[in-house]
């Protein structure tokens, strides 16, 4: 079995947090509020309670307030990379901050509780270092991630000996 060279990347991934709904259906959505909204605002002026329609406006607002945000944390992502060297985490949290993490490969340990609840981190740990990764995924996600990383790992292992 040959051994890769310390820069080869022998496993790679890029985790995503699920994004529910795109630009043309967020404008469709927001199109469609704010029609319903300014109708409602129409029938409460005729019905004489126009103090009403400045908060129908403030929740159409509010609701694209709202999917501006779930649009943004569609932008994070963890990318990880395994060599022989190290497996690395460069996360990117939805407003661009970068950060980078960093694990020895011989004596990482890949924990998630089995089966995993809702709830189950799926830890990288080694040498009193710990980071959660995936926190976005579903718990079968997690601990598919976690196989694959374990898997990758002993192969890396086995072929350095």
């Amino acid at each position: 079995m040959n051994t890769p060279s310390d820069g080869t990347v022998v496993y790679s991934a890029v985790l995503r947090p699920h994004h529910s709904i795109d630009e043309s259906t967020t404008l469709a959505v927001a199109v469609a509020v704010a029609t319903v909204m300014f109708v409602v605002g129409i029938a409460f002026i005729v019905a004489g309670a126009w103090p009403v329609t400045p908060f129908l406006g403030l929740e159409s607002l509010l609701l694209l307030g709202a999917f501006h945000l779930n649009r943004r944390a569609g932008f994070a992502y963890e990318a990880i990379n395994l060599t022989a060297r190290a497996l690395t985490v460069r996360r990117v949290d939805f407003w661009g901050n970068e950060s980078d993490f960093s694990f020895p490969p011989y004596w990482l340990q890949v924990n998630i509780d089995e089966p995993p609840n809702r709830k189950s981190p799926l830890e990288l740990r080694s040498h009193g270092t710990s980071l959660i990764i995936g926190s976005f995924l579903l718990p079968e996600e997690r601990l598919q991630l976690a196989y694959a990383l374990r898997r990758e790992l002993h192969r890396l292992n086995q072929s350095g000996r």
